[in-house]
């Protein structure tokens, strides 16, 4: 009889010390090492967008120097996943995918052509890429279980990082405004990217990065408002992205919308405290994400504003937009497809 106590008791203690670490060590440790995890797929994917900005600095310093540019490739390890706590816990998946067909760019505007009263002008439809689609998505998912689930996601030269509670772009694409005492000057990339496929699992795999080409091109005499559409999964992050820039660059702050009623501001959230509609509205700037719940994205906007007059604000005319194109070649492991172009 006392033997069979004291087994039953053994036992007892044993499955409170395993419980103890099931319930409490493992789900606080496999927590950390799934946010730290994050912060280091973020650094990866952070030297893939590096690897392509030097890329497409040494074609537009060949292209200064009229010397012929050899492409190169480069190659930047990305974790995928966490290796779980043998017996308690399994490993955290985590999915890389390269998607050439998704986050579409347009950008339009009208210039006109010639000396100044030349009545001629031209439209710039920037729609007009080899694969009918100017953007691409590299994007790294990782099915969290105890860390908030979390996307890290390369598009158009911007590094965006998302979870549920919220998106931000971490790496700043090439977009920069320069604004003087009587203009508006306008820098904006388009990267487009070529590839598709992807993987998935917990190992380390490589994304392999290659720019073909980089063609940059200045419009002038600019007479209409200059749009810029986009269809994104990350509409607020592009949203808090260009409406920060735009508000550094003309230098404002919230105390105009609370003032000018030529400035308005609205956000709108659903039931589960996710923005479906950002908007921001000036005379000057238009800055807009809203939330399609048909195709389950956001649409992007930006527009540049011409003086219309009869308001209180006196905006600057855009005289130069600089819009630059760089073709990228990508691959997540061994996939992808090569583009000639």
């Amino acid at each position: 009889m006392a033997s069979t106590v004291g087994t039953i008791m053994a036992l007892l203690v044993f499955l409170t010390f395993l419980s103890l670490i099931t319930n409490q060590y493992v789900p606080v440790w496999m927590k950390d090492s799934e946010a730290g995890h994050m912060g280091e797929a973020l650094g990866q994917l952070g030297s893939f967008k590096s690897d392509i900005d030097l890329q497409i600095l040494a074609a537009q310093t060949a292209q200064l120097v009229r010397r012929h540019y050899i492409p190169v490739t480069t190659y930047a390890t990305v974790k995928l996943g966490l290796d779980g706590v043998p017996i308690f816990s399994a490993p955290t998946i985590g999915e890389l995918l390269v998607n050439q067909t998704t986050a579409p760019w347009t950008v339009w505007l009208r210039y006109r052509v010639g000396a100044t009263g030349n009545n001629t002008t031209f439209e710039v439809p920037e729609a007009k890429c080899p694969t009918g689609i100017c953007g691409g998505l590299v994007r790294l998912n990782v099915f969290n279980r105890y860390f908030p689930r979390g996307e890290i996601a390369y598009e158009n030269g911007a590094l965006i990082r998302a979870q549920q509670d919220g998106q931000l772009v971490k790496g700043a694409p090439s977009f920069q405004v320069l604004v003087s005492n009587s203009s508006a000057q306008v820098d904006f990339t388009l990267i487009q990217m070529f590839g598709s496929g992807g993987v998935r699992g917990v190992g380390a795999e490589g994304l392999q990065s290659r720019v073909l080409s980089v063609d940059l091109q200045e419009y002038m005499q600019i007479v209409t408002d200059v749009i810029v559409n986009h269809t994104s999964l990350y509409g607020p992050a592009w949203y808090r992205f260009f409406n920060d820039t735009l508000a550094d660059a003309y230098g404002i702050t919230s105390d105009d919308y609370d003032s000018n009623p030529d400035f308005e501001y609205a956000e709108l959230f659903d039931a589960f405290d996710r923005p479906i509609q950002l908007r921001v509205d000036n005379p000057i700037f238009l800055v807009q994400s809203l939330w399609n719940p048909a195709k389950q994205n956001y649409n992007v906007t930006l527009r540049f504003k011409l003086d219309v007059g009869g308001d209180s604000v006196n905006v600057l005319p855009v005289t130069v937009f600089r819009l630059q194109h760089a073709y990228v070649n990508v691959a997540a492991g061994e996939r992808g497809n090569e583009v000639g172009i």
